[in-house]
């Protein structure tokens, strides 16, 4: 049985995800390989959690650049760094290590925000 926290945590990986989808478009990364089922991308991986809901951590790929994300992350990397430059990578970076270890409350009020994002895309 999923604890409050885990189904809070579910429904923001599902809004983060209606989002960027919503917002990109389309693969970031578009090529001859791309396919038309996008999937939510995490420049720092999902298990950081300081970003794992930044919507600047994630964007928009289809299911092949994703998956190729996993093996060769530089080709994402330098898309990132081109469209939102360094010193935006450096702090991204700096809240991915941080030690975050939300409440209940502030999981409910992340979630709030992030649904008024949502409803500007809807």
């Amino acid at each position: 049985m999923k604890t409050t926290r885990k189904k809070l945590i579910d429904k923001l990986d599902k809004i983060v995800s209606l989002i960027v989808r919503l917002r990109d478009k389309k693969c970031i990364t578009p090529s001859v390989k791309c396919t038309k089922v996008l999937q939510c991308s995490h420049l720092i991986k999902r298990g950081k959690l300081p970003t794992r809901f930044d919507l600047d951590n994630c964007n928009a790929q289809c299911s092949y650049h994703n998956y190729l994300h996993n093996n060769y992350p530089e080709i994402y990397t330098e898309w990132w760094l081109n469209k939102y430059g360094q010193e935006k990578y450096n702090h991204l970076i700096a809240q991915s290590q941080k030690i975050w270890k939300p409440s209940i409350t502030e999981l409910q009020e992340l979630l709030e925000h992030l649904t008024k994002i949502y409803n500007t895309y809807v």
